[in-house]
């Protein structure tokens, strides 16, 4: 840049010096007549002259104007002015939100949006301080201002979702969402409200179309997969009407899309037991078992085959979990269904491999209840592994993994958060130990 510049004045000094060496080399004057005068003049000054009177009229153009675009001028400046307080209101609501002060907000916004009327961001936030000192009809209303205009149509919808979710109106809620997902169905947190909100809804036995074409483009196929699970669950506890073959079928479904839902495994082998179909039972534990070994699996194994003899029933539940015969869950199976054959060599040797993964209470109440079991007489080998039980937090529960909070059964929805599909089955560390099969409640004092 500075080159450039050194460059143009190089250029005008040399125009004017050449210009200079030309009026020396080739003097001469320029006369002209005027009111009877007869004025002559050197070409030197005649030249000064006329860039003099260029100068002056120049000047006289300029002066007159800028005393004409003065008022035009002075407006452009107040407003210049009007649009800096503003934008700095708009900082200082901003500042007062974050910091929670809700009330001085929404004054400040209050003068920032008469000083900037027409600016979409001065809306929005005078809407969220509005929403967020309870004034909720006057957030609605601003809400529903803003999808006037394009560019702000969906900061608006965002604020009407959220006001309806937090009156739990999820109906309102599904609307809004959707024509939020004609403007921008690729954001990620519109997609999980559309997902969480369609759930919340199937809980209350509403089942709203679903806006697969928009968001095919842009969800996963697992995910999608995943939320038809969700939903065929939830009609199958909330819909009355369906037949048994409509449910069956729901079943299979769900197992298709979520095969780790063991509570979906549970509810269909519990109806073929019921109805005699116990090779159906077979095929579906031994499928389910395969992907997602489960304890409760071997359970409802166990029952298919409750006509057989307990040392039967244990050959068996080999059957079950051969293609995971390493698993925890397994050898937990494997260890109960031996104790109930009184088989303790085998039971004693699958309990050993369960406790290879690591001590928890479950598998050291195991371990207790076959020595009893096997050595009535030492009851202190018992009595060891009982007070190892009692020592142990560590077990297999169903657990949030949101809230972290217990359960005693599997849960779409948790009971105490609310998060989605967040209930897994996992080593937790728990308040609750076992003691000789009774419960003694832990309270965990915290000195501070």
């Amino acid at each position: 840049m500075a080159l450039i510049k050194g460059l143009r004045f190089f250029i005008a000094l040399s125009v004017l010096c050449i210009i200079s060496i030309l009026i020396i080399s080739y003097p001469g004057e320029v006369r002209f007549d005027w009111f009877n005068y007869s004025v002559s003049l050197p070409i030197g000054l005649f030249l000064a002259c006329l860039s003099i009177f260029f100068a002056i009229i120049t000047s006289f153009y300029n002066l007159w104007k800028w005393l004409w675009n003065l008022p035009q001028n002075y407006l452009a400046h107040l407003q210049r002015k009007r649009t800096l307080k503003g934008n700095n209101l708009l900082i200082d609501g901003l500042s007062a939100i974050a910091a929670g002060q809700n009330q001085e907000a929404k004054e400040i916004i209050t003068v920032a949006c008469e000083l900037l009327p027409d600016n979409p961001l001065s809306q929005f936030i005078a809407a969220q301080a509005s929403h967020m000192t309870g004034e909720e009809e006057a957030a609605t209303r601003q809400y529903m201002s803003m999808q006037k205009e394009r560019r702000t149509s969906f900061l608006g919808l965002r604020g009407l979702i959220f006001q309806a979710k937090n009156r739990e109106d999820y109906k309102l809620a599904q609307e809004y969402i959707i024509k939020a997902l004609a403007i921008r169905p690729d954001s990620p947190w519109l997609q999980d409200e559309y997902f969480l909100n369609t759930v919340y809804l199937a809980q209350k036995g509403v089942f709203p179309k679903t806006e697969k074409n928009k968001l095919a483009k842009y969800v996963s196929k697992t995910k999608w997969s995943r939320h038809l699970a969700m939903l065929n669950w939830l009609k199958l506890q909330n819909v009355n009407f369906l037949t048994n073959g409509e449910k069956e079928k729901l079943h299979l479904k769900i197992f298709e899309l979520a095969p780790d839902w063991t509570a979906n495994v549970q509810q269909l082998v519990e109806y073929y037991i019921q109805h005699e179909y116990f090779s159906k039972a077979q095929k579906l534990l031994i499928d389910a078992f395969k992907q997602y070994p489960h304890r409760s699996l071997g359970i409802l194994w166990d029952s298919v085959f409750h006509e057989m003899e307990a040392i039967d029933r244990y050959r068996t539940m080999e059957k079950l979990v051969a293609t995971q015969e390493n698993h925890p869950e397994s050898q937990f199976c494997l260890a109960s269904s031996a104790m109930r054959a009184q088989l303790w060599g085998q039971a004693k040797e699958h309990l050993d491999n369960l406790l290879s993964h690591g001590y928890n209470r479950t598998s050291c109440n195991l371990m207790a209840e076959l020595m009893e079991l096997q050595h009535p007489a030492q009851f202190d080998l018992a009595r060891e592994w009982w007070h190892r039980a009692s020592q142990t937090s560590s077990d297999y529960e169903w657990q949030c993994n949101e809230c972290h909070h217990h359960f005693d059964k599997w849960q779409l929805v948790c009971g105490n958060c609310s998060s989605v599909d967040q209930v897994r089955w996992q080593e937790t560390s728990s308040l609750q130990r076992h003691v000789k099969g009774d419960v003694e409640v832990m309270r965990i004092c915290q000195v501070v």
